[in-house]
């Protein structure tokens, strides 16, 4: 089942960002800076089924990893539960992270001018924050982690 899956991902993944390369390129090489944008229609056609192609590209590797993650984490469970829980505790404790970080953000990070700029809602300015603060605090782990080992690693 699992070569099944990935004799028909790979060929797909392949395909769309063959794709979405090659459309892109045109758009580079048709695009004209002196014309209206508006104006471009062969480079916009190049540029929107770039653009699809990259998308569809994304959301067929974003799916097709969460099932291959998802089936390893049931697979692990049938077999061998104790190993698999200690995982779901992982990522249980990244949620934890990320709705702290969420809590703690203020949303008032980022000025409402950008918001208005970019066309967003200010209703996405506690996301973003808590998302900056999960980051930061999943870098300050990492590098505090690979510092632990590393000394570990000179006391022995």
């Amino acid at each position: 089942m699992k070569n099944n899956l990935r004799n028909i991902y790979w060929p797909i993944i392949m395909i769309t960002a063959i794709l979405a390369s090659i459309f892109a390129l045109g758009y580079g090489i048709f695009f004209k800076q002196d014309i209206a944008i508006e104006e471009q229609g062969f480079a916009t056609i190049l540029w929107n089924v770039s653009y699809w192609a990259t998308v569809a590209f994304m959301v067929v590797g974003i799916i097709m990893a969460l099932y291959f993650a998802f089936s390893q984490i049931v697979k692990g469970l049938i077999e061998s539960p104790k190993g698999q829980i200690e995982i779901l505790m992982a990522v249980g404790l990244l949620v934890l992270v990320f709705i702290v970080s969420w809590i703690l953000a203020s949303g008032t990070d980022i000025p409402a001018q950008l918001f208005e700029k970019t066309g967003s809602d200010m209703k996405f300015s506690k996301l973003i924050g808590g998302s900056l603060y999960t980051c930061y605090v999943l870098i300050i782990g990492v590098v505090l982690t690979v510092l632990a080992t590393e000394i570990a690693k000179k006391i022995k």
